[in-house]
């Protein structure tokens, strides 16, 4: 069963767009979608209708996206929603109309998608995995909110009485949880982090950046690490890795034209330089399946300590960044009165 992972990469989202597209026009379509954060849009959108019209659609949309149909209001109005206490610099009104406005107007649940989905989302209180998409019922919308929160930029979608944020917290690339689902194929559409881009400047702000892109790099080292053992136990792995425009700001989407071409030639490059399709291996002894299925669950456990810190970094974020809107008052320095024979004490 051939699997298609969406990691997630924020307002560049449109990266995928352009690999999808590369992938469909050699003929390479998925079995399963495995998403996580902006992924979780684009690999529903390609759920909903994988086709080439479907996916040009979805590239189209893409060039033309604008930072308020995401991250709606300007600076002074995230100030005030953090002196309020709102807990994030915007609402997610915009991002629910963004989402909606991709889909098909017939899809609303995962029973109406053509490919089944699976989505990542973060609990909030405790920093688990949840997965959406075993049950056919659950509204999309719902999933992809969840999956997309990221924090301190929109705020934790409730669902079902819970709390969740970004799924890339916890899965940024979900490898696993498509062998889980027993993909013996995988195509990761990985957006990645360039470690040698230009640093963040010394701030709060981007002291905090630093530490989340530290974090995701460990996170997906792990998933990179499961690789070599899927190999082993017959699941062929292509990796799509795309570091384009990696150290651009979250609210800037002037770049997703060139980042949708910049996709399409990452993925056409790898169809052309690859030999062959390596041949599919025969099932995994009972030993090796149980091996991956432990290593698996080591992933899992591993990654959920990194999105409890990162939680608890987001909440000290927060405290910070009210400290900072209202710093505190240092004691006057009153000077002492003088007269001609000096200090009177």
């Amino acid at each position: 069963m051939r699997a298609f992972v969406f990691s997630g990469g924020a307002n560049r989202g449109a990266l995928q767009a352009g690999a999808t597209l590369a992938l469909l026009e050699a003929g390479i379509t998925p079995d399963l979608i495995v998403s996580s954060s902006v992924g979780s849009i684009n690999g529903a959108v390609l759920a909903a209708s994988p086709s080439l019209d479907g996916v040009r659609q979805t590239a189209e949309r893409w060039k033309t996206v604008r930072c308020d149909e995401v991250f709606p209001g300007n600076r002074a109005r995230s100030l005030w929603r953090l002196m309020r206490g709102l807990g994030s610099l915007h609402d997610n009104r915009a991002l629910r109309r963004f989402i909606l406005g991709l889909l098909p107007a017939n899809v609303h649940r995962f029973s109406d998608l053509t490919v089944p989905l699976f989505v990542t989302a973060t609990r909030y209180q405790t920093g688990e995995m949840h997965l959406f998409g075993h049950d056919p019922q659950e509204r999309l919308i719902d999933a992809l909110m969840a999956s997309c929160a990221v924090p301190p930029y929109l705020p934790p979608y409730r669902y079902r009485d819970e709390l969740y944020i970004d799924g890339g917290f916890v899965a940024n690339l979900p490898l696993s949880v498509a062998v889980a689902q027993g993909a013996t194929e995988i195509w990761a559409l990985e957006i990645g982090v360039d470690a040698a881009s230009a640093s963040p400047a010394i701030s709060m702000r981007g002291s905090v950046m630093r530490s989340f892109e530290t974090l995701m790099r460990m996170q997906m080292s792990r998933e990179h690490e499961l690789v070599r053992l899927m190999q082993q136990t017959g699941v062929i792995v292509h990796r799509i890795q795309m570091l384009h425009y990696s150290s651009i700001d979250v609210h800037d989407f002037s770049h997703s034209a060139a980042l949708m071409g910049l996709g399409y030639q990452t993925a056409q490059t790898y169809l052309d330089t690859r030999a062959s399709f390596a041949p599919v291996q025969p099932p995994a002894s009972p030993s090796r399946r149980e091996l991956l299925r432990a290593a698996w669950q080591t992933s899992t456990a591993a990654q959920a300590n990194l999105a409890r810190l990162r939680v608890e970094s987001l909440r000290n974020l927060r405290v910070e960044s009210l400290r900072n809107l209202w710093p505190r008052r240092q004691p006057a320095v009153v000077p002492l009165p003088v007269d001609k024979n000096g200090p009177v004490v």
